[in-house]
């Protein structure tokens, strides 16, 4: 079925007009939801709030989270900020919102050819549109490291996929926002900052996958998607 299209049946069937939602990975605390949602309804319904991701210790040797949000400083996000901050793992916002950028792009996430970034796709439109996101690290669940290290670079594949047809899905010479962010992701993991990263192998082998993932998922979005009008 693939996991946006999952979302969007799942928004379709909610009864509420405020929607709250997680992954089948997550442990929660006691004070998440509560959390979650009175900051919602403080800050508004042009408003989506995410919450922190802690990664869930695992007594085994070589498992892993890939997906976290550690800090503990709240944030407001408004605008084009240069990167990605919905995290759908901890994600709040009012029916209005979502309805109003068109829900979950289907042809990205997990169970899709290019199985990763339709949280980054919803997170951009939402900024488009002129909605804010804020990030409460309050509210507070887990993500279990139930991954190994035989997943590290399938994941990474998968995640270079989904990010490139992103990207691609944005494209354009009169705007080139994603034009300069692409590039940027590219050489971030060619060059990385911290170069402590280039003295483990499975760091070096990790990013050269994602690079090449990136430049496949946008090749193959630019010649089987429409850009959005």
């Amino acid at each position: 079925m693939g996991l946006s299209r999952a979302n969007n049946a799942g928004i379709a069937a909610a009864r509420h007009d405020l929607l709250v939602f997680t992954h089948d990975d997550i442990l929660v605390t006691p004070t998440w939801l509560d959390s979650l949602l009175q900051s919602l309804v403080r800050a508004g319904p042009r408003t989506i709030i995410t919450g922190r991701v802690l990664p869930l210790a695992n007594n085994e040797k070589g498992h892993f989270a890939p997906s976290t949000k550690i800090s503990a400083l709240p944030e407001t996000y408004e605008g084009r900020i240069g990167r990605d901050v919905l995290f759908p793992m901890s994600m709040a916002m009012y029916r209005s919102a979502i309805d109003s950028v068109g829900g979950f792009d289907e042809r990205l996430g997990p169970g899709t050819c290019f199985p990763a970034a339709e949280d980054n796709d919803l997170g951009f439109r939402l900024l488009e549109a002129g909605f804010r996101i804020i990030y409460e690290p309050a509210s507070v669940l887990y993500h279990r490291s139930w991954r190994t290290e035989k997943d590290y670079l399938p994941l990474r594949w998968g995640y270079g996929r989904g990010q490139g047809a992103y990207y691609a899905k944005y494209l354009g010479l009169q705007d080139r926002y994603m034009m300069s962010r692409m590039g940027l992701d590219i050489l971030r993991h060619v060059f990385p900052l911290r170069h402590e990263v280039w003295c483990s192998p499975r760091w070096v082998l990790g990013n050269l996958v994602y690079v090449f993932a990136i430049l496949s998922g946008a090749v193959q979005w630019s010649l089987t998607r429409e850009r959005p009008r």
